[in-house]
């Protein structure tokens, strides 16, 4: 797992300079996750443009603190998101996603991190100054969650 997670940091620097001068979307995003119960969380995401490998290609790295009846419970993402090319006039733009999930928890003394792959997809919708989405993804680890998920971005920068 170690190689993946240094190829994947190889990819975000030689990506990187080109990604400078796209525009990102940042926001905030809130998600309910469905290992054995459902336990809701919040957090912020990125999403930031890749047009020097695909017009349709972006890098979504999140955050995403969960509210667990017992413990604390937190994950970081890092995924690629390809938005399916679609008409104008469509109000809705399918996407997919695969990318890499660290899940930790700690509950009294004892803590656990966890890493997974991330495998899922969802719709934004098209508003003015703003990008409205919700999605869903399995987590590729023992259990296999479920995530529900959706938020708003707001364009910042070129």
């Amino acid at each position: 797992m170690k190689k993946l997670l240094c190829a994947a940091a190889l990819l975000g620097m030689l990506v990187a300079p080109g990604v400078v001068r796209a525009q990102m979307t940042l926001g905030p995003l809130a998600a309910l996750e469905t290992d054995g119960g459902s336990t809701f969380g919040i957090g912020a995401y990125a999403g930031i443009a890749v047009p020097s490998l695909d017009e349709h290609l972006s890098i979504n790295p999140s955050f995403i603190y969960f509210f667990p009846d017992v413990g604390t419970f937190w994950e970081l993402n890092g995924d690629v998101v390809y938005q399916f090319e679609v008409s104008a006039e469509t109000p809705v733009l399918p996407f997919a996603l695969a990318g890499l999930n660290i899940a930790h928890a700690s509950v009294g003394g004892f803590s656990n991190t966890d890493t997974s792959l991330n495998l899922g997809g969802g719709i934004g919708f098209r508003a003015a100054s703003m990008s409205p989405f919700v999605g869903g993804k399995f987590e590729l680890r023992s259990g296999s969650p479920f995530v529900l998920f959706g938020g708003v971005g707001f364009a910042v920068g070129g």
